[in-house]
């Protein structure tokens, strides 16, 4: 029997990204075990800390892209 472990390493992506609100949000492992949102900023191109512009149920919450078009915007 096979048994599989969860990645714990820091920086791994969680879930996501999943279109929230206007943007995209995903959720990236911590190094406490946690994990964080972070939200993509369509200007930059880079991903960001949500601080706050994002909750973690409106993220699980979201539907799962289906294809790539979130890299389209980058």
């Amino acid at each position: 029997m096979n048994v599989t472990h969860p990645s714990k390493i820091v920086g791994r992506i969680v879930l996501g990204p999943r279109p929230v609100r206007n943007g995209y949000a995903r959720i990236v492992a911590t190094a406490n075990g946690s994990g964080r949102i972070e939200l993509l900023n369509s200007q930059s191109g880079a991903w960001c800390d949500a601080d706050g512009g994002c909750t973690f149920s409106e993220l699980w919450s979201a539907p799962p892209i289906g294809d790539c078009t979130y890299l389209s915007s980058l």
